[in-house]
C-alpha cells in the first residue's frame, strides 16, 4: 500500500467523524436520561439567533446533589421558554457539568444529515481510489 492509499483511508475515516460525534452525543444523552440524576433548573437568559430559521439559545442553572450550582445551554425554537421558567435537568452524578433535558439530540434530521455526509465522503473516496487505480491521479 502506498501513501496515497493511506491518505484515502484517512479521508474516508474523516468523513465518518461527524457521524461518530452525533452517535456519541446521543448515547451520552440517553445515559443521562436513564441513569443520571434529576434536578430542577431555572432559565436565566435567552438569546435569539439572527439567522434563519430563528432559534433561542437558552441558558439555565441548577443545583446538583453536591450543592454546587452548574450551568448549561440548550437550543430551541423561538419563544418555547421564558426567563424564570423551571425545567427538569438530568445530569451525571460523577460529572454534573454534563447536563441535558428531555428531547435533546432527539431530532432525526441531524442524524440523517451526518449519514448523508458520511455516504458522500465514502463515495468520493471510492471515486478517488478508482482514479488512482486508473492512473488519472
Amino acid at each position: 500500500m502506498s501513501g496515497i492509499h493511506f491518505l484515502l483511508i484517512g479521508i474516508a475515516l474523516f468523513g465518518f467523524l461527524p457521524l461518530a460525534i452525533v452517535l456519541y452525543k446521543k448515547r451520552l444523552v440517553k445515559k443521562m436520561l436513564t441513569t443520571g440524576l434529576k434536578a430542577k433548573g431555572t432559565i436565566y437568559n435567552i438569546r435569539r439567533t439572527l439567522r434563519s430559521p430563528q432559534q433561542d439559545i437558552v441558558s439555565y442553572f441548577f443545583h446538583a446533589e453536591d450543592g454546587k450550582r452548574y450551568t448549561g445551554i440548550l437550543t430551541t425554537g423561538p419563544a418555547v421558554y421564558a426567563a424564570g421558567d423551571v425545567l427538569d435537568i438530568y445530569y451525571l452524578r460523577n460529572n454534573p457539568k454534563r447536563s441535558t433535558v428531555k428531547g435533546a439530540w432527539g431530532s432525526p434530521v441531524i442524524f440523517v444529515f451526518v449519514i448523508i455526509i458520511a455516504i458522500a465522503v465514502l463515495f468520493m473516496t471510492y471515486k478517488l481510489y478508482e482514479m488512482v487505480g486508473a492512473g488519472q491521479l
